[in-house]
């Protein structure tokens, strides 16, 4: 899934601290006593109306988005979200009417989501539906996950001029000539031990061939996607967390994705190190650098859970030497204990920064430091942000440069340019 930053990093609040934190962050913890033993449970649910893609380019949606909390869930057992939007045509792939979706946790162990799409015409006419309605829900009891699409349906569906009086069966795949294909009732279901997942897509078009409507290959369109889920730890919490080397943003102008980035899994590593790097990163006109690696580790056990992320980067030359660094460096971690309390630490270092007309900038520049970079915007320095109590999270972002004036390297207003970012969350459960 494509993350913009405020999507991502679950923060709100910015702590001044020092070079190592340790904070007892919630009383609640405190107050179990042992023998402790407890199941987190959270709940995934989230559904959209219609989305058009190329690759990676976006070209329509997803429209009345609807999601309980990123990337593992809530733990709000009793949740309602939901999402509404006006029609949408981009002609000839598609044009459909109102789109509403809901996304809901509920007090019996189970998530639920749907969405239900009118006036559905896709291909200049190819498919069309009065109505499109996907439901997907997963339960977890005693003996595990359980999933289901009880209540997905079409209304008036023909493909090709050929009428569906009854729901096709899962995964009815039906050939397009001189287009692709279509995917009707599509369902991704997966569950073990620790997690359960329903994907419904009603419809889900495939262009794979060049054809007289002129739509490239490898577009997508899925109408009507629902999805739910769960993910349980025998372990009083469970942590995510996330790193990565750089990442430039800015709204449709200027976009590096996350480089060498780690995403911690729902269900953990059990202790076991995720790696990722690059040897190197040149982006034009914006930073080069060195060797860029990133880890991430998590133990979900009762009755502790902890975790910890770290980044790196190397020869870093960002702007062409307005701001360079040896070797920077960002760790954080966090540990829950079922008897005493939950615990975080952020930690950061650099090798050699320099940031050119300020050489007050040196290793030890304190934490949560600010510069105004004249004619340029403002550098932000080991900024640490916290988001408590619950789900607790902390996040260090060694180097982030904000835009806000016009300026002579060609960047826009608005563009954030992230070096180093390590964040962790822990989200307890709530028993019903």
């Amino acid at each position: 899934m494509q993350y913009n930053r405020s999507s991502r990093t679950w923060i709100s609040k910015v702590l001044l601290g020092s070079v190592v934190m340790l904070i007892a962050v919630s009383q609640g913890f405190a107050e179990q006593k042992p023998p402790f033993t407890v199941q987190t449970v959270l709940y995934q649910a989230s559904a959209y109306g219609v989305s058009a893609t190329l690759g990676s380019q976006v070209l329509v949606g997803p429209t009345a988005l609807a999601s309980l909390q990123e990337p593992c869930g809530s733990n709000n057992n009793n949740q309602l979200v939901t999402g509404t939007a006006a029609g949408v045509t981009l002609l000839p792939l598609l044009q459909a009417g109102v789109s509403n979706t809901t996304a809901q946790s509920f007090p019996t162990m189970q998530s639920s989501a749907t969405a239900d799409v009118v006036g559905v015409n896709l291909l200049a006419g190819v498919i069309s539906a009065q109505e499109v309605k996907s439901v997907s829900t997963t339960i977890l009891d005693s003996s595990g996950f359980h999933l289901n699409s009880t209540g997905s349906s079409f209304t008036n569906l023909s493909v090709l001029g050929i009428p569906y009086s009854s729901l096709p069966a899962p995964n009815t795949q039906v050939g397009l000539p001189g287009i692709g294909y279509v995917v009707l009732n599509e369902q991704v279901p997966f569950t073990n031990s620790k997690e359960g997942q329903l994907v419904v897509n009603m419809i889900h078009v495939y262009v794979t061939v060049s054809n007289p409507l002129g739509i490239p290959a490898g577009t997508q369109v899925v109408v009507s996607s629902a999805t739910s889920g769960m993910v349980r730890a025998f372990a009083p919490a469970i942590v995510t967390g996330e790193s990565f080397g750089t990442e430039v943003s800015v709204a449709g102008i200027l976009n590096s994705s996350p480089s060498a980035e780690v995403m911690l899994p729902c269900y953990g590593t059990s202790g076991q190190t995720l790696t990722d790097s690059v040897a190197s990163l040149n982006l034009a006109g914006v930073l080069t650098s060195g060797t860029i690696m990133d880890t991430g580790k998590s133990i979900l056990t009762s009755p502790y859970s902890s975790g910890e992320m770290t980044t790196q980067v190397e020869g870093l030359n960002l702007l062409n030497g307005l701001i360079s660094a040896n070797v920077i460096y960002g760790r954080v971690d966090a540990v829950i204990d079922g008897a005493a309390g939950a615990f975080e630490n952020a930690v950061g270092t650099f090798t050699n920064i320099s940031v050119s007309g300020h050489p007050e900038i040196t290793d030890s520049v304190p934490y949560n430091t600010s510069v105004n970079m004249v004619g340029l915007g403002t550098l932000y320095i080991k900024h640490v942000i916290r988001n408590y109590p619950n789900p607790n999270s902390t996040e260090i972002r060694m180097l982030e440069l904000v835009v806000n004036q016009n300026n002579s390297y060609g960047l826009p207003i608005g563009a954030d340019i992230l070096i180093g970012d390590a964040q962790i969350t822990m989200v307890p459960g709530s028993e019903p």
